[in-house]
């Protein structure tokens, strides 16, 4: 009886530890970000407006960062600190690539900047899904004006509900793959690791 006993004792304890297993091994993309070479009104992401996109402005190309929002906390964003200052893992360029970033649990909303000294610019915001959950979604939304808030305290509050109304809703399977997703001012493209 007692082999019995600590014989389905272990196969609990095995059962118990497939489900965590299989939960370490979380789905990670690289995402490839491009924004457009102007913002929406035709002004360079950074630098001094009346120069445009010439090559007199040296810092025209936006500074690219990545913030992914999960319900009820605050927003992880992938840049690089040094000292006060935030960079970009790609300083001055249209194009940049996040590597080994964890999309789990969906939905989880994705906030793209450009880093500014003062009042970051949005790009642009998706909530990446894997299915249609109204409840997720807007436990995301609300996350999303958390975000708001912390990244950008200098703009209206009227804006800042107009990016999260804006927020685009994408499947993660229609942009994995290498399949860029378009949004207002940019794209991303999800290569699985």
């Amino acid at each position: 009886m007692i082999r019995i006993l600590n014989r389905l004792s272990t196969l609990l304890a095995l059962a118990l530890l497939v489900p965590l297993g299989a939960h370490a091994q979380e789905q990670r993309f690289d995402i490839t970000v491009t924004a457009d070479a102007t913002i929406i009104n035709g002004s360079p992401w950074d630098g001094v407006p009346r120069l445009g996109n010439s090559k007199l402005n040296l810092n025209a190309a936006p500074d690219i960062a990545v913030c992914l929002v999960r319900p009820n906390a605050k927003p992880e964003c992938l840049w690089r600190p040094q000292g006060r200052r935030l960079l970009s893992m790609c300083q001055n360029a249209l194009t940049c690539t996040f590597s080994n970033v964890a999309l789990q649990p969906l939905p989880i909303g994705l906030v793209f900047v450009d880093i500014d000294a003062r009042n970051h610019d949005i790009i642009d915001v998706a909530i990446l899904s894997d299915r249609n959950d109204a409840k997720a979604n807007e436990d995301i939304a609300e996350s999303l004006r958390t975000a708001m808030t912390v990244l950008t305290p200098h703009r209206s509050e009227d804006t800042k509900e107009h990016l999260v109304r804006g927020a685009k809703l994408i499947a993660l399977a229609d942009c994995a793959g290498g399949k860029p997703c378009r949004l207002t001012q940019s794209q991303f493209t999800l290569t699985k690791k």
